[in-house]
């Protein structure tokens, strides 16, 4: 079967919701028009417009606040499957914007949100995008505690589980070995270390056996230790299914 722009979209609201052919049919109706976007492009806005609903259907993005005089913090990653400027709120919050760090493939979703306004609050459809809402909750209460109370060596752990999680809920990479298209000066960013600390940290992790990197391929040898090591708890534990 032709893979859809929806597809990613589609295998995530499956691990979280109960979607019949009908709600799977909307969706791929209601995700249009792909289009290619390079690195470093900002999704925040259009034209001077506020920015519309999309799909982020390939390639990785972060959401991210810059100080004024430059420093960083990454606040989440956007992967495949994720919505960039998708709110069912009438004013959502603008706590950050977003930046492709790949080239990334996105495609229109106002339709889809147009179609969750018109929903009635109990449709299968409607109660599993509240779902999706609860995960992005989850992942940044993920980020908060990695931030707040977690060494180096359990943040860097705890986000490689995350990032494979999601990877492997979207249908991209499901095993152990994922794609890590980022800088060591980014994952500093998004998890509020220093570059040098960082590699340092991945050192470690490496020395230790849990986890073996080759080039842009990081390999999770050991999930288990990392996961007791860090206290991870899965997404899928974490949000109950509609």
């Amino acid at each position: 079967m032709t893979s859809a722009p929806a597809d990613p979209l589609v295998r995530r609201l499956t691990a979280f919701g109960t979607l019949g052919p009908g709600e799977i049919d909307l969706l791929r109706e209601a995700i249009q028009r792909p289009a290619s976007v390079g690195p470093r492009a900002d999704l925040s806005s259009q034209n001077g417009k506020g920015a519309k609903a999309r799909l982020l259907v390939a390639g990785w993005a972060a959401r991210q606040r810059v100080l004024s005089d430059g420093r960083r913090q990454i606040v989440g990653f956007v992967l495949p499957g994720d919505f960039v400027s998708f709110s069912l709120h009438r004013a959502p919050l603008r706590y950050a914007n977003t930046v492709t760090l790949t080239q990334a493939v996105l495609a229109e979703a106002d339709m889809l949100l147009e179609a969750c306004t018109a929903q009635s609050y109990a449709s299968p459809l409607a109660a599993t995008m509240r779902a999706i809402a609860a995960v992005e909750e989850a992942l940044l209460a993920h980020h908060v505690t990695r931030l707040g109370r977690q060494t180096a060596y359990e943040r860097l752990s705890h986000l490689f589980l995350e990032l494979r999680e999601r990877l492997a809920l979207a249908g991209i990479e499901p095993g152990d070995t994922f794609t890590l298209p980022m800088t060591q000066e980014v994952l500093a960013d998004a998890l509020g270390l220093s570059v040098v600390h960082t590699n340092r940290t991945l050192q470690q992790l490496r020395r230790d056996g849990l986890i073996r990197m080759s080039g842009v391929k990081v390999t999770l040898v050991d999930a288990a230790a990392l996961a007791a090591l860090s206290d991870y708890v899965p997404l899928t534990r974490l949000v109950a299914r509609t």
